[in-house]
């Protein structure tokens, strides 16, 4: 049983309101005589810069110093030409050698004769030597950065990321030091009271100037939880981990990292997550925690099913060692994957806030983690390892960004807040993790109640999206002097003590000298404001004397400017990308660790930037749209935006001119929807077009280029009477499978290739074979100029056309997965309103209108005529098609346009149908029927063998559907008969046909897990209008499309290839209610695009090589 999908964001309304040959050998020497001197300089000049020996330098210097003839010499102790054309090599090598070297040019052999023909007194040699083994030595990190095995993933505790020094950066160790302090502390330093009251307390709100919102602070806190946990007996130690590990959610240490693992395929428990002192900071603070324990589940499950390799087994079927092994390398899997959407987050969402580059329609991003090579230099180091610093501890204390609800839910929290010593805090703390416990399966926040009997399940969703939207549209406060709220007075001093005191850090010059910034000379240049500057020289006397603490937390912000959305002040600005590249570049698992070894394929692509998701490659709306896909729309400014106020997103957008395709409607609640799964409760529901509504109508408008297009109600009769007229002729059977066979045939021909002894004959069944012929079929029908080789000027080539056309009926029929949505949109709106030109020129074609219409048509004779090439001459197919259409119907062109593109669309589902066909019945359980398809397929005596395939085709989609389901909308309140239910539908409210379900009804399919190929064809129908081109008489011509297929693919014994490549990739959609297909590039489509076969046995038609 297939759960029902969350409802596309576009169903209940318009989707606007709701991607050079190798150097001579000759001659070269009287090319470069004019200019010698100026090769010779340059090579020297590397050479300088590559090598620390001085005394060839010296040697090849004077050499040049000499002039002319002195060159002239040098070049005749070489033979030929050969030190003037490889010194110009060397150069260029050394100027391009961040560039992957060509290796076919043989440049390696060139130097190695260089060396070897030059005299032993050469002055170039040892240069040129010394840099070559330079190079050598360079190409191999020494040592190792990292090791395999156990190696690949985070301990607990953060040890071990750096393999040769595995207590840097590890938890339960000292903080570094950032900046040794030099200056001499003033004995008489102002009390911590004081500096409090007239530089830090909040004396008003102002909210921040860029219109950050508070959920971007929210998610500072998850990154500071993850770097800092001082002690609170031993302040100089760090608790956790230097990295971004997520510790908050995994725990410091193995024991708290079990109190959060569920031991089944590497699991947590449900909304569980390890830090109690999360649960101090601000819900939204937890609710991103949760969603970041919530992904690592999802990744769990998706690395079982995906299976890279088959490297997991069904869980049932382990033994105790078995299950823990398994659990354990998936827990660490995803805990990395994870840790690699964290990662995405602060660089595509936090820092380009940070920086303002969400501002514009940049998708550039500052990411540190890429490997960076100089000419002679070596890679800039990265992976070594971090340790963070209390400095940094300090740096990060941005409690004057906090909103004022925030502020207020906390003083609830904290009773007289204002008032309270250290020893209080503390035993508010205490109190606070008593009232806690110590399960942190039963841990709740802001007054939200777990779900389940035992007050352990997971949060409501609606609860979580809520927390968040109102971390979104709450106003975060600004970066400024006096700008704390009085709440975190204690934490504030506490903070200053241990910074005076215990860590004893340097003050502020001294850190902005470590930086490379001026250090201050003035108070007033220190904050311009001159209150605040004065009050500060009334305390510390000189600006040297000034601490890190009040320093950095009472300095002049920067303004709201582009490259400043966080306007912190100055010096925080600069250091906290300092911060990020040393956080990120030095982490193993960043960095070299970040590849498909650790991560698995699937994941790391998971893992890349999508630059036309809506929010320029923002990354957080991924997760978003992931795990809350019934609150969130496509086009919502709170999943693609959540780190900006939406009235500040709305200004953004209003003057980059692109607002109106956006929405900015708060998240609202998932529906509810009544799921019918019995074939007679299918009946019910398709039945009664005058009671529930076709919930595509607002997609297919916009494909066909309409206000509304409705297949269902009371245009149904005109518009499926159309269809009937322009895609099932009389003999539309007959044609189809003809016409569909023969180009089977040849593309098998075509693609079908000998490996091996024998005759074993192998090819990708889908991507050569299914793919090109659907797209080819439809393509002649009406009249679409593709890309072959006989029509090199086509619009697409067969594969392209087919993404096009599978795109296409993924918006209309599939649009579930909101994170694909906006680009999803954009490229169909595109491609459909070009087809529709394309059909409008061929009705016009075909209606002898073409040649009187002027300039009226030259943009369709451009789209299907190139500047030469067949595109503009009518296939016979195409024209009898177009008559046919003319004869058929008075319909304007533009209206028959858009009925004739969604009878296309709906034919591209045969290539997910024939694949699932052919992949159901070469299931090792499926070995009899696979032999009876075989003997009809090869015997094809007259049309019986035909119809027996058709009926296996249909069994075969019955119990392997290629979609589950499809969806209606009440138009008023109902009832359906439902098996033994009687569902009870409300206005408005969905209706989700499970067609998986449907048709397993053992009442109207007897043994209905079992292949039955003498069933009633028309038990078929409801499955095949859930996804094919049907006709008023419950004909599908996709079934006939599909047979012909299937009956040419099997022309000779066949079996699946090993390994992935036999495998056609199917794993689960958005909400668990279709299928999706892994592909070797990209991210998963809803089309199947490759598994391969093998060919054996008897050779019944004729193959050539590809």
């Amino acid at each position: 049983m297939v759960n029902p999908p969350t409802a596309p964001s576009h169903w209940g309304r318009q989707q606007e309101d709701v991607a050079h040959p190798s150097p001579p050998q000759k001659g070269l020497v009287g090319s470069l005589i004019d200019n010698v001197k100026t090769v010779a300089g340059t090579t020297l000049h590397i050479a300088q810069l590559a090598l620390s020996e001085t005394k060839p330098v010296q040697a090849a210097q004077s050499t040049l110093e000499q002039g002319e003839h002195a060159l002239h010499s040098l070049f005749e102790q070489i033979k030929d030409d050969t030190l003037a054309r490889d010194a110009l090599t060397i150069l260029r090598a050394g100027v391009q050698s961040v560039k992957p070297l060509d290796d076919r040019k043989l440049l390696l052999e060139q130097i190695i004769v260089l060396l070897s023909t030059l005299p032993p007194d050469s002055p170039v040699g040892p240069v040129l030597q010394n840099a070559f083994i330079r190079v050598l030595w360079m190409d191999i990190p020494k040592p190792p950065a990292t090791l395999i095995g156990p190696y690949q993933h985070r301990t607990a505790d953060g040890s071990g990321n750096n393999v040769f020094s595995p207590d840097v950066g590890k938890a339960n160790m000292p903080y570094a030091r950032t900046v040794p302090p030099i200056h001499p502390v003033p004995r008489n330093l102002p009390d911590v009271d004081l500096v409090w009251e007239t530089l830090l307390k909040q004396d008003k709100f102002t909210p921040h100037p860029s219109g950050i919102s508070p959920l971007l602070f929210s998610f500072a806190v998850l990154i500071t939880h993850s770097i800092f946990q001082t002690n609170h007996d031993e302040p100089a130690y760090n608790e956790t981990s230097s990295y971004l590990d997520l510790a908050p959610i995994y725990g410091n240490n193995e024991t708290e990292q079990k109190q959060v693992r569920l031991g089944e395929n590497g699991l947590l428990h449900a909304d569980t997550i390890a830090s109690r002192r999360l649960f101090l900071m601000t819900p939204a603070a937890v609710a991103l925690a949760i969603v970041f324990a919530r992904n690592h589940n999802w990744i769990a499950k998706k690395l079982v099913e995906v299976n890279e390799n088959d490297v997991y087994q069904p869980w049932d079927q382990l033994d105790q060692d078995g299950k823990a092994k398994q659990d354990e390398d998936i827990f660490q899997k995803a805990r990395m994957i994870n840790c690699g959407h964290f990662v995405a987050v602060i660089f595509q969402d936090y820092i380009r806030a940070i920086l303002a580059i969400n501002r514009t329609t940049s998708t550039w991003s500052l990411v540190p983690t890429g490997e960076i090579k100089e000419a002679f230099q070596g890679p800039l180091p990265r992976g070594t390892g971090n340790h963070v610093s209390a400095e940094f501890n300090i740096l990060y204390r941005w409690h004057m960004a906090t909103s004022k609800e925030d502020a207020a839910w906390l003083g609830r929290l904290m009773h007289q807040h204002s008032k309270m010593t250290p020893g209080d805090f503390r035993a508010a703390y205490e109190s606070v993790a008593a009232e806690l416990g110590e399960n942190p399966r039963r841990w709740t926040f802001n007054n939200l109640k777990r779900t389940g009997p035992d007050g352990e399940g997971p949060f409501r969703d609606d609860d979580i999206v809520k927390t968040l939207t109102d971390g979104t549209i709450w106003k975060a406060g600004a970066f400024k002097a006096r700008g704390i709220p009085d709440i975190f007075a204690v934490i504030d001093k506490m903070g200053m003590v241990a910074a005076r005191n215990t860590w004893q850090v340097a003050s502020l010059n001294e850190f902005r000298r470590m930086l490379g910034l001026k250090e201050y000379t003035d108070f007033t240049e220190w904050n311009p404001d001159k209150d605040i500057a004065e009050t500060a020289r009334r305390l510390y006397k000189h600006v040297d004397n000034l601490e890190l603490y009040p320093g950095l937390m009472a300095e002049q912000p920067k303004p709201s400017q582009e490259g400043s959305g966080l306007a912190p002040g100055y010096t925080i600005s600069r250091a906290i990308l300092s911060d990020a590249a040393a956080l990120v570049r030095g982490d193993r698992f960043l960095t070299h660790d970040y590849n498909v070894a650790t991560l698995t394929s699937y994941h790391f692509q998971d893992l890349q930037p999508d630059l036309d998701n809506g929010a320029f490659g923002g990354h957080i709306c991924k997760l978003l749209f992931r795990l809350f896909p019934g609150h969130y729309t496509y086009d919502s400014v709170y999943a693609l935006f959540p780190f900006t106020n939406p009235d500040t997103t709305r200004g953004i957008l209003e003057k980059l001119n692109i607002e109106d395709r956006y929405s900015f409607t708060k998240p609202s609640h998932a529906p509810h929807w009544v799921k019918v799964t019995t074939y007679d409760g299918a009946r019910h529901v398709f039945n009664r077009p005058q009671s529930l509504d076709n919930v595509y109508g607002p997609a297919l408008a916009e494909i066909s280029g309409k206000e509304e297009e409705s297949t269902e109600g009371p245009s149904q009769q005109t518009f499926s009477e159309t269809l009937d007229a322009v895609f099932f002729p009389s003999n539309f059977a007959q044609l189809a499978l003809t016409r569909i066979g023969d180009m089977t045939k040849q593309q098998m021909e075509c693609c079908s290739w000998k490996y091996g002894k024998g005759e074993h004959l192998r090819v990708d069944v889908v991507g050569d074979v299914f793919v090109p012929v659907v797209s080819q079929y439809i393509a002649d029908i009406c009249g679409v100029p593709l890309k072959t080789k006989h029509n090199a000027l086509g619009l697409w080539t067969p594969t392209q056309f087919f993404e096009v056309l599978s795109e296409i009926y993924s918006f209309v029929y599939l649009n579930f997965d909101p994170s694909v949505g906006f680009k999803l949109r954009d490229r169909v709106i595109k491609n459909a309103r070009t087809l529709r030109l394309i059909i409008e020129g061929r009705l016009m074609q075909a209606s002898g209108f073409i040649g009187q219409l002027g300039e009226l048509v030259g943009d369709i004779k451009n789209l299907i005529m190139p500047s030469r090439g067949q595109g503009f001459v009518m296939s016979d197919t195409a024209r009898e098609f177009y008559h046919r259409v003319i004869r058929s119907t008075d319909r304007p062109a533009a209206e028959l346009a858009g009925v004739i593109l969604i009878g296309a669309v709906r034919l591209v589902t045969c290539v997910s149908q024939a694949a699932n066909v052919l992949d159901f019945y070469l299931k090792p359980d499926q070995e009899k029927n696979l032999k009876k398809v075989l003997q009809a397929a090869q015997r094809h005596t007259n049309i019986a063998d035909d119809a027996t395939l058709l009926h296996y085709v249909e069994e075969a989609l019955r119990l392997q559907p290629a979609v589950y389901g499809t969806a209606r909308r009440a138009k008023g309140d109902l009832h359906i008969k439902d098996g033994n239910k009687d569902h009870h539908v409300k206005k408005d409210q969905y209706v989700w046909v499970d067609i998986v379900s449907a048709n397993l009804d053992a009442e109207h399919f007897p043994k209905p897990n079992e292949v039955v190929e003498n069933r009633d064809m028309t038990r078929y129908t409801f499955n095949q209008k859930v996804s094919s081109l049907t006709n008023t008489r419950n004909e599908s011509l996709n079934s006939t499309l599909v047979t012909g297929l299937i009956r040419e693919a099997a022309q000779r014994d066949i079996k699946r290839a090993e390994g992935a490549a036999g495998q056609l990739g199917r794993i689960s959609a958005a909400d668990d209610f279709c299928p999706a297909y892994v592909r070797a590039e990209g991210p998963p489509t809803a089309f199947p695009s490759s598994m391969d076969v093998i060919f054996t046995g008897k050779k019944n038609i004729v193959y050539g090589e590809k």
